[in-house]
């Protein structure tokens, strides 16, 4: 219920494109007259609010050399959970280009709970791995879409800081110290984000900003020391990677000139879009996954054979979609109901180590397909932003494992069936009228997804049968994804909303 609350407070987290120019004459019509809150955007500015991350990383686990030895492949793990954030900034509004350009430099300081249970390659313990703070610093650009509606592209310098982990031996009975700790450490990166800010209309200065952030770490050393005389012979490298969406309040003090709150213009021309129709679109985006992972003996009777521990994965994804929408007469004509499906082509990879299995394979998330109902509402004639969810499935292909020692790649003899996992999702986005062809839209969508637990036998490759032990897995997707569409107006004339 958590995921569902936040998620749906994150409405279009993403930044819309925007374009100056004209559509064709026959696709306009004069709007009614508007109300246009005239917001001057040059001026400093706090906020604060929270979010949800997910972050993957590259684990690799070697003795002190000189040189380093390798001890345990490379394998993928992960972690989640939610933040609080804080920020500060200021921005300057272009006088050019018709004051649509603003640019701004900002900082910010999240406070986190982004919590997964690490399971060092090679080794037989396990520990809670928790990321408890971030800052960032950087620059935006943005462009106004209205006077009181920015979309903008952020990017800058990021530091994140994990907590000590304390192990404990990963085989019954648990909890038992494994007398090693992983000392706390910082990691320095960058990142890259897109989102959009809206000037509301019940306080003077108070505006509504949602982003969605990328975040990339470098790799790091991190020596398995021990608890009674903190020396180490062993060490994780580490390279992290971090998927963020936020949603904050934020109060401007305006010192770029005297632009009343309220001042009202009449509306110029506009594009009349009716969003009643149906559509197809292609694109593609990028995705992180994280699973529980807990090693059974099959028994009987079945019990567990391992402590859990969190895994993960990540890579790329193309998607088409079918659906179609409807414009409601009422409320203005300003709310957009639809229903669609979606199939994506993916390749989000991860390196998995089953508990107690000493052997490692590529874990990859190949498809997924969903089904389900958006509700939007129109920001502009032009511009939907909308709330979404339903059905999906995701398949992952066959696993086959390797010896989880030097030398690396032989073949254990094992392996992992091909698997589809169920589950729900929920989504925010936007989607936008392109000018330069009738019935072209942009679409942008962040989505969150979580399957039910399933059970994947381990197998012996040559005789396909059941070993004994086996694998029970929860999996959860995070997805941004852009595409084109393009709507079968078939809903008559356009409907003018109300503005």
């Amino acid at each position: 219920m958590k995921k569902l609350v936040f998620a749906l407070s994150a409405v279009a987290a993403f930044a819309a494109p925007a374009f100056a120019a004209d559509l064709p004459a026959r696709t306009y019509s004069k709007a009614p007259a508007m109300a246009v809150t005239v917001t001057d955007w040059t001026g400093c500015y706090v906020g604060g609010g929270g979010g949800y991350g997910m972050w993957n990383q590259e684990n690799s686990t070697s003795g002190f050399g000189p040189p380093p030895i390798p001890i345990g492949d490379t394998i993928t793990t992960g972690g989640r959970g939610y933040f609080g954030t804080v920020q500060v900034g200021c921005d300057y509004q272009f006088a050019a280009a018709g004051g649509n350009f603003v640019v701004g430099a900002f900082g910010d300081y999240d406070f986190a709970s982004l919590k997964g249970t690490l399971a060092p390659s090679g080794a037989s313990m396990v520990g809670e791995e928790k990321m408890s703070s971030a800052w960032a610093v950087g620059g935006r650009l943005g462009w106004l879409v209205t006077p009181s509606f920015l979309t903008y592209f952020s990017a800058g310098y990021t530091e994140a800081t994990f907590d000590r982990t304390d192990f404990t031996f990963n085989f019954p009975p648990f909890g038992v110290s494994a007398n090693r700790f992983q000392d706390k450490q910082t990691y320095k990166g960058w990142f890259v984000g897109a989102g959009n800010e809206y000037a509301l209309d019940i306080l003077p200065g108070l505006f509504w900003k949602n982003e969605y952030r990328f975040s990339e770490f470098d790799v790091a050393t991190n020596p398995l020391r021990n608890t009674a005389t903190g020396v180490s012979n062993t060490a994780e490298d580490s390279r992290k990677l971090l998927h963020t969406v936020r949603s904050e309040l934020v109060y401007r003090f305006n010192w770029g000139g005297s632009t009343p709150a309220k001042a009202y213009v009449k509306a110029p021309a506009a594009p009349v879009v009716n969003w009643t129709g149906c559509y197809v679109g292609g694109g593609g985006g990028y995705g992180l996954w994280n699973q529980e992972n807990t090693t059974v003996d099959d028994g009987p009777p079945r019990t567990r054979f391992s402590e859990t521990a969190t895994t993960g994965g990540r890579g790329y994804l193309g998607t088409v979609q079918g659906g179609c929408d409807y414009q409601l007469a009422a409320a203005g004509a300003r709310f957009v109901v639809g229903a669609f499906g979606d199939y994506d082509f993916t390749s989000l990879k991860g390196n998995l180590n089953p508990q107690r299995i000493v052997a490692v394979g590529e874990e990859k998330m190949s498809s997924a397909w969903s089904a389900g109902g958006r509700l939007g509402w129109l920001a502009l004639p032009n511009l939907l932003t909308y709330v979404s969810v339903g059905y999906t499935e995701a398949t992952f292909d066959r696993t086959d494992f390797t010896l989880n020692f030097v030398p690396f790649g032989v073949p254990a003899g094992l392996f992992m069936d091909k698997r589809t996992y169920k589950g729900w999702f929920i989504g925010a986005g936007d989607e936008y009228a392109l000018n330069f062809l009738p019935g072209l839209f942009w679409k942008t969508e962040y989505r969150f997804s979580e399957f039910d637990v399933a059970t994947n036998p381990i197998r012996d490759t040559a005789t396909g049968l059941p070993i004994g032990a086996s694998i029970d897995s929860e999996k959860y997707t995070h997805t941004v994804r852009s595409q084109l569409v393009y709507r079968f107006n078939w809903g008559g004339g356009a409907v003018v909303a109300k503005y």
